[in-house]
């Protein structure tokens, strides 16, 4: 009886492990909107927003992100990049880049020296800038963001 417990309870553990771990899987399109995604933003940020944010957004673990760029903009805005004219990808590995057409406010996130995890610190640039993103799927969602030049 005993041994039959064990094995009925070790296979219930695994199952249980299993589906938090399928539940607590982030897909591309959601980590893109978690690292890059700041719609209710507007006008310009304070001083500390890329260290809150950074932190906040989970970028500041187990290591400092060193650079990190936040879009201040509708993720409709974003998806709608998906749709203009494939431009190549900053980072080869990457593949369907398409360039917006338009200027984008921006805040751009450079790591400053010193910095540990979870105590990582960042210089801000808020700026207008076309942003380069890489898109996948049949309905083309936003995946990646090219550091903005």
């Amino acid at each position: 009886m005993i041994p039959e417990r064990s094995l009925l309870l070790s296979l219930l553990t695994l199952m249980v492990l299993g589906l938090s771990h399928h539940s607590l899987a982030e897909s591309q399109e959601d980590k893109f909107k978690r690292q890059h995604l700041d719609s209710g933003t507007k006008g310009n940020p304070g001083k500390k927003y890329c260290d809150q944010m950074m932190a906040k957004r989970g970028m500041t673990k187990r290591k400092c992100k060193p650079v990190n760029t936040f879009l201040h903009e509708s993720y409709q805005n974003i998806e709608n990049i998906c749709h203009e004219p494939n431009v190549p990808c900053a980072n080869k590995n990457m593949h369907n880049c398409h360039k917006s057409n338009h200027p984008m406010k921006i805040t751009e996130c450079h790591l400053s020296g010193g910095s540990k995890p979870d105590k990582c610190r960042c210089r801000m640039n808020n700026v207008k800038k076309n942003v380069t993103v890489a898109c996948v799927g049949k309905t083309l969602k936003p995946v990646h963001l090219d550091p903005p030049k």
